[in-house]
């Protein structure tokens, strides 16, 4: 049999975390729970969990001012956001910061085990909360908002394929500085840094790998 997947549950409130911890244990290895960002980092890299299952306040401070250092230090934790906010600007916020889930508390019964589940399988869960609110603004923000250039889409597609930037440069007879400055570049304007989190953005974006980038990628 499959090991469970292991799950870090992050809330503020003690009773909260250990609920959460206590009802996922039915499918999941819960192999603890944070009651403090402070702690988060710490935790993080002694347990290494598949899943961190993060709310977005700790009192007065939001986890969104950790979260994207947290997702480019961590990139094999996938994170899903469990909060009490029903706002599309949060959920939309939380994504761009490397998020892969968005639920809320009200609809965690039955939402909660199947967004984890998606994102396991590397697919996006945003709670249809959203769309009911009209907040299909969270997608067109992630899918529709941003142009890229051809080379852009390039250079993102071999990347998806686990090329290196030398690799991708040789490639496309340009510099690895080229390439650098374009990933970066597509970074700022939808505000992630780092290959790990900029790559999870270019699968949600472009979709499918197109296939005459898999060829001599050199990987």
């Amino acid at each position: 049999m499959s090991p469970r997947a292991t799950i870090l549950v992050a809330d503020d409130q003690p009773i909260i975390a250990e609920a959460l911890a206590s009802s996922l244990d039915r499918w999941f290895d819960v192999v603890g729970f944070v009651t403090a960002l402070s702690r988060l980092d710490a935790e993080l890299a002694a347990r290494s969990p598949d899943i961190l299952l993060l709310d977005l306040s700790f009192g007065a401070t939001s986890a969104l001012t950790v979260l994207p250092d947290l997702v480019n230090r961590y990139p094999k934790t996938s994170v899903v956001i469990l909060t009490a906010h029903i706002e599309p600007a949060l959920a939309e916020a939380a994504l761009r910061a490397g998020a892969l889930g968005y639920v809320v508390k009200q609809s965690a019964a039955t939402e909660l085990r199947v967004a984890i589940e998606e994102v396991l399988a590397g697919r996006t869960y945003v709670t249809p909360l959203l769309q009911a609110l009209g907040a299909n603004a969270v997608d067109a923000a992630l899918e529709t908002e941003l142009v890229l250039s051809d080379r852009q889409r390039e250079i993102l597609n071999l990347l998806r394929t686990g090329a290196t930037f030398a690799t991708i440069a040789q490639r496309l007879g340009i510099s690895t500085k080229t390439v650098e400055y374009h990933v970066d570049t597509v970074g700022r304007r939808i505000g992630i840094s780092g290959r790990e989190q900029i790559t999870r953005w270019a699968d949600r974006f472009l979709g499918q790998v197109d296939p005459t980038t898999e060829e001599d990628s050199g990987v």
